[in-house]
């Protein structure tokens, strides 16, 4: 393995790590009132673009910056976040180049993984939403890797 593989490795292996404290090492938020089976499924959004627009909808209010700021930094949050993941998932190893469907197949799979964990495990939500955000993060990942290569 060639020095820029293993930097590579060790880049996108620090990548993960931190990724998995972001997102599994976090309290267990729920409600009392609810049974486990409750709480799991008020975790659940599978319309497409419906956190997106009700975020939109809540930044054209006059709020306080603190939600304002929580707003632009779930939605921008979830696509600057998965940047790294297109920009590695395109090659680690010299030589190698999945291609564009290739890489947000892969991507979208382990994200709904990730997704459905955080769901299933209360320290998260599984919406669509965020699967589309972090696949935007992945592609544009993916090309600044074809462009800077």
């Amino acid at each position: 393995m060639q020095k820029k593989e293993k930097t590579r490795l060790a880049l996108f292996i620090a990548y993960s790590l931190i990724m998995l404290v972001m997102l599994f090492l976090r309290p267990v938020t729920g409600t009392d009132t609810m049974s486990y089976g409750e709480n799991v499924w008020s975790r659940f959004n599978p319309v497409p673009f419906e956190t997106i627009v009700y975020f939109h909808k809540i930044l054209t209010y006059n709020l306080p910056f603190s939600v304002f700021a929580q707003v632009v930094a779930n939605l921008v949050g979830n696509v600057l976040l998965f940047i790294p993941f297109g920009f590695f998932l395109v090659g680690i190893k010299t030589g190698t180049r999945r291609s564009f469907p290739k890489v947000m197949l892969i991507s979208a799979v382990v994200i709904s993984v990730i997704e459905l964990t955080q769901m299933f495990t209360l320290r998260g939500y599984c919406d669509i939403d965020d699967l589309i955000l972090n696949e935007a993060g992945v592609a544009l990942g993916y090309l600044s890797r074809k462009i800077f290569s």
